[in-house]
């Protein structure tokens, strides 16, 4: 599962929220925390929750200036125990 985030780029994604609202579209960028609450009673996968391209990033080669702000959201995956 993955989900967007405001917490690298707060002011970019309070404008862009903002902006989409505007237009009658309702996005909810959750907080690390928040995020990890939907894995509650299930077991993670390593490496838990992470930036996407930070999740077993030891599989591919990096794209050049690729940063957290990038990609601002969070990915896991979870498994019934």
């Amino acid at each position: 599962m993955t989900h967007a985030t405001a917490d690298f780029t707060p002011e970019e994604s309070k404008a862009a929220t903002e902006k989409l609202r505007a237009a009658g579209v309702t996005l909810a960028l959750r907080s690390h925390e928040e995020f990890t609450r939907f894995f509650d009673g299930l077991d993670l996968v390593e490496p838990g929750v992470e930036v996407p391209h930070r999740w077993h990033s030891e599989l591919g080669d990096p794209v050049p200036g690729q940063d957290d702000a990038v990609i601002p959201g969070y990915g896991a995956v979870g498994r019934k125990p």
